[in-house]
């Protein structure tokens, strides 16, 4: 291709006449370089010198012309009349020369259609190719991934690396609980990327615009940006150990520590409080000092706007953002493509379920206000015992306790009544393999 743009740059800056014999050989090599050529970017490559050799071949005629034009007029009219049969003859010459350089154009235009076409389906041909390359390897992949030892592998490290992460958070907010904000920065970036890929796959990724995701933005606006404002530290407080810590209630969240999904969800709901936990009693933690309740700062209204009325804003923020999201930037991608989930979609996929009920109590037509009231209701309620928390360690402790002991209870649930069903199963076939292996 090197070669190609040498020579098609020599003939772009040639002032000279062209010779058609060469014009003619540089074609042909030129098309013999194209049948060879397979690349896809190649054959663009190739088009566009093509094209623009086609331009200067006209520009070329086109001057040529208009030279000889304006030298034969100022022949008129130096000799005159007595020349003037001799001026016509070469007026007529010249005109069969443009019209014989109009008819190479012409072949030449023609030529260079049929060569685009040619390469463009060469490059059509070549897209499809790899297209099927890429879905195989995708299909090999996915049929490794799924066979029982890598599945198992990859459950030892998860549960492995589970239950070290815990281990750590336990250390950096006993010992360092300064770091506690650095250690969910760490872990919040790599787990989100994560999962950001997994989701788009499984076309379940708008469950990304959920609250508790735009929670994790605050926080860390709030930590590198905001650090001294206290009425958005008061508000991410409220946040924190608002919906999102009681979210675990709700969406049933376990420490299951083989599978990432699940400790993904757990981390993202739990660690926002454990940071305004560290930020709040740091100086307790590290002093050791434990005091029943702090003194009550402030009036009954001052209490509302900072735990209540606050966080609730930057809530309707967020409601605001999504609505656009799902209900006018996206509207006709999710009525298009019925397979992509959102968090209302996937309460409702079953009439039967308790979660439908609950959203369809003022008819189908009206699920997504109902969604929306519910969703705002739910955030108002666990906002109110947010200003005790605030004001007492040993309660802001127990509450985090119970949280996490009830998470602790989901994931005895799925491992003695989901997984350890299926590990059975599973051991069963197993055993009855051998069994049929040994009497053969």
């Amino acid at each position: 291709m090197n070669n190609i743009k040498d020579n098609e740059d020599g003939a772009l800056h040639d002032d000279g006449p062209r010779n058609t014999a060469a014009v003619g050989h540089a074609d042909s090599s030129r098309m013999k370089i194209r049948k060879e050529s397979l690349d896809y970017f190649d054959c663009m490559e190739v088009l566009y010198y093509d094209d623009m050799l086609h331009q200067h071949q006209q520009q070329q005629v086109q001057e040529s012309s208009e030279s000889s034009s304006t030298s034969s007029e100022s022949a008129e009219e130096e000799k005159g009349e007595s020349t003037k049969e001799e001026n016509d003859v070469d007026i007529g010459g010249n005109n069969n020369k443009d019209e014989k350089n109009s008819m190479v154009i012409v072949q030449g235009g023609g030529r260079a259609h049929r060569n685009r076409t040619r390469l463009r389906k060469m490059a059509h041909e070549r897209r499809k190719l790899l297209e099927n390359t890429i879905r195989s390897r995708r299909r090999k992949l996915k049929a490794i991934m799924s066979e029982p030892g890598f599945v198992m592998t990859m459950d030892k490290l998860s549960f492995v690396c589970g239950v070290l992460t815990i281990m750590v958070i336990e250390a950096v907010l006993l010992l360092a609980p300064e770091r506690m904000g650095t250690l969910y920065t760490a872990l919040l970036i790599p787990l989100m990327v994560a999962r950001y890929i997994i989701y788009r796959a499984d076309l379940i990724h708008y469950f990304m615009y959920d609250f508790c995701y735009y929670a994790q933005v605050l926080l860390l606006i709030y930590m590198y940006k905001l650090p001294d404002n206290i009425e958005l530290g008061k508000a991410m407080f409220s946040i924190g150990n608002g919906p999102l810590c009681i979210a675990i209630i709700m969406w049933r969240n376990s420490l299951v520590f083989h599978s990432m999904d699940k400790m993904t969800s757990m981390f993202i709901h739990i660690l926002p409080p454990l940071v305004m936990f560290s930020r709040r009693w740091g100086d307790h933690l590290a002093k050791r000092e434990f005091p029943l309740y702090k003194r009550i700062d402030g009036t009954i209204l001052s209490i509302l706007k900072d735990f209540w009325l606050g966080p609730f804003c930057l809530y309707l923020l967020w409601q605001a953002i999504y609505l656009v999201k799902t209900e006018v930037i996206s509207k006709r991608k999710l009525e298009y493509n019925t397979d992509m989930m959102t968090s209302l979609r996937w309460l409702t996929r079953k009439k039967n379920s308790t979660s439908y009920k609950l959203i369809s109590v003022f008819g189908e037509h009206n699920q997504l206000p109902t969604f929306v009231l519910i969703q705002a209701v739910y955030t108002l309620v666990t906002f109110l015992v947010i200003p005790l928390l605030w004001h007492s360690i040993w309660l802001h402790s127990i509450y985090l306790g119970v949280i996490f002991i009830i998470a602790l209870a989901n994931g005895a649930t799925y491992y003695f009544h989901v997984f350890a069903k299926r590990y059975i199963e599973e051991i069963g076939k197993l055993v009855s393999g051998d069994k049929v292996e040994s009497k053969i």
